[in-house]
């Protein structure tokens, strides 16, 4: 996927886009502004996405914390107000690739 990305005719872009979004997550956490969200929100979350920045780098101890996807969910969707989640069980990091039908059915149905 991300090989993809950067090798198509908007490289540059996606490359723009991918170092605003690394600069957020270093230096603008906002998990602290989730319960002052006050639009409709739908999560979407693969449970087997195990991915998550140093997780490559860190102690075996910090490794087995890092990337818990199902309870990060669950976590986040508590934290926003009126959140709405929706769990894939046996999808990952990209569910709308892995199973493209079923994550649109449960987009369309999230945004009714």
């Amino acid at each position: 996927m991300i090989a993809g990305m950067f090798r198509g005719p908007g490289r540059e872009v996606v490359a723009w886009h991918s170092a605003l979004t690394y600069d957020m997550i270093f230096t603008q956490p906002v998990v602290y502004e989730f319960p002052q969200l006050r639009v409709p929100t739908l999560l979407l979350f693969g449970e087997r996405d195990g991915t998550a920045i140093g997780k490559d780098i860190s102690s075996p101890e910090v490794k087995a914390r890092l990337g818990d996807y199902p309870k990060l969910a669950r976590r986040t969707a508590a934290a926003i107000p009126g959140a709405k989640l929706v769990l894939f069980p046996e999808l990952g990091h990209a569910p709308q690739m892995q199973d493209p039908e079923r994550f649109h059915a449960a987009l369309l149905e999230g945004l009714r």
